[in-house]
């Protein structure tokens, strides 16, 4: 678990946003929706995005349990729009026998389920926290730039899921599902943390990109499972508000998405690594002045 040297009062930055707090409408909601499209799969990190929007905006409390789920719902759906043919290759192979592709997958989703479960209030504590969510922009600007150089292009991309895992190893699933567990807190983002891991492990640009997101199929899925329950407890929600989201969360997910595949293909990670860091100074900045 990563620990921070956070000099920010908790309790004084939570109490200040009280005083400035209300009530999410259905533009603020749709607005922080659109946000955490666009950023889920670009690696700027979307929790940190969610975290800083919601500070900047006043918002409390994004959403209920229904929300969350159904925003879920929506990037799995991007997801298996672009990947679709990967994830079904799992399961075809796994049951003629070939079994080594799904338990790669299996196998690095482990730390991120391990973390995530084992850490779980403590890492809740960390999205009301916009000073970590800056620090972890940082950090993500920094692993973004560190994988660039490690970038490679290659004129081929394994067609079938089957040959795009026999270039992973189990080390470097492992390795790849650590960078995931870390994107756990606010500000590391998912995708530049696993394709970046993917990166330095010596994995072509499209290779880590294909298996980070056949990662997330697993994290996502168990994100919104573990939030079934308070769905339930909580209730539903507007059904107009929660169609919305979903159909919001998956139509700019999936843009998203292929954006990010392009701006991968034209080695686009410094663009993103100077976004990263300068909306971390700006929000630092802030937070000393205020």
């Amino acid at each position: 678990m990563l620990s921070l040297p956070i000099q920010t009062d908790a309790a004084a930055l939570a109490g200040e946003a009280a005083v400035h707090a209300a009530e999410p409408g259905l533009l603020e909601v749709l607005t922080l929706d659109v946000v955490q499209g666009l950023t889920e799969f670009l690696p700027v990190s979307s929790s940190g995005h969610l975290t800083l929007g919601r500070f900047f905006l006043g918002i409390q409390e994004l959403s209920g349990a229904g929300l969350t789920v159904l925003l879920h719902a929506g990037t799995l759906v991007a997801v298996l729009a672009v990947y679709g043919r990967d994830a079904l290759g799992l399961f075809t192979r796994f049951f003629a026998g070939e079994r080594r592709p799904l338990a790669l997958v299996i196998f690095g989703s482990v730390p991120a389920a391990v973390i995530g479960i084992g850490f779980k209030d403590f890492l809740e504590s960390l999205f009301e926290r916009p000073d970590v969510a800056a620090i972890c922009l940082f950090l993500t600007a920094v692993l973004l730039l560190i994988s660039d150089r490690a970038r490679r292009k290659r004129g081929d991309e394994p067609e079938s899921v089957g040959e795009l895992l026999a270039e992973v190893s189990f080390r470097s699933a492992f390795l790849i599902g650590c960078a995931q567990a870390l994107a756990i807190l606010p500000g590391i983002s998912r995708s530049g943390s696993t394709i970046a891991a993917g990166l330095l492990c010596g994995l072509g640009a499209g290779t880590a990109a294909r298996y980070s997101f056949l990662l997330s199929l697993v994290s996502v899925g168990g994100a919104t499972v573990l939030e079934l329950p308070d769905l339930i407890e909580e209730g539903a929600g507007s059904p107009g508000l929660l169609i919305a989201a979903f159909l919001v969360s998956a139509a700019v997910g999936l843009a998203s998405l292929k954006l990010l595949l392009v701006a991968l293909s034209k080695g686009a990670f410094p663009w993103f690594a100077a976004y990263c860091g300068a909306l971390a100074t700006f929000t630092l900045g802030y937070l000393a002045l205020t």
